[in-house]
């Protein structure tokens, strides 16, 4: 089930009804994989959904699981995703949460589930992924010695090391996942930039637009 944190009917009519929506909050629904992103924004949820909920005996809704989001500090998962994309055969896009649409990060930074109920993830604009940027400055550590990482990116730059270490972890050993792509030698997913952002909702009788970011 999925918990709706507001009544968006509410949300979109006059002021009164809007107050009224944000206190009372919302009820639950079936999970939609073909509209919903699972969040994973700390290394319990990362690693709950990827050792148990996708392990050696997966639950039967993972297979559904259409749209992943990694928080900044979470895209850098090790083998925890790339082991869990051999029961993830429907998967299309693998998001990255930034802290905020403009600012520099450090690419360990957290991303805190917003307080605001009337929030979800809205990809960044072209302007907002040219001009945020990553930093790394940080050691690795290996068997034999350390080694220092030191790298300054933007948001595309950032996601395409996200897509490359996990092409390569994915391809580790070559035990490659049902979306591997055997012609590119890449992975079939779309890789996006994202952040929290208040709903935008139209006046009410007008077009939805509370479904964002997929």
């Amino acid at each position: 089930m999925v918990h709706e944190p507001v009544n968006l009917n509410l949300l979109a009519t006059n002021t009164e009804a809007h107050d009224i929506s944000i206190q009372s909050g919302g009820g639950t629904r079936e999970y939609d994989p073909a509209r919903d992103v699972i969040y994973l924004g700390s290394w319990d949820t990362l690693q709950y959904f990827t050792s148990v909920c996708c392990g050696r005996a997966p639950e039967p809704w993972v297979a559904d699981v259409r749209h992943l989001a990694l928080s900044l500090d979470m895209s850098d998962s090790g083998l925890w995703l790339p082991i869990a994309l051999c029961n993830l055969p429907l998967l299309e896009t693998l998001s990255v949460v930034y802290p905020a649409a403009s600012g520099t990060f450090d690419c360990h930074d957290t991303v805190p589930l917003p307080a605001n109920p009337a929030t979800a993830l809205d990809l960044l604009t072209d302007e907002e992924r040219a001009e945020l940027t990553v930093n790394a400055d940080y050691l690795y550590e290996t068997h034999g010695s350390d080694i220092r990482i030191v790298w300054t990116k933007n948001a595309d730059e950032h996601l395409k090391i996200v897509e490359d270490n996990l092409v390569r972890d994915a391809d580790w050993r070559g035990t490659r996942p049902p979306i591997w792509d055997h012609a590119r030698g890449r992975l079939k997913l779309k890789y996006q930039a994202k952040v929290f952002r208040p709903l935008r909702l139209k006046p009410y009788g007008s077009a939805r637009d509370d479904e964002r970011g997929v």
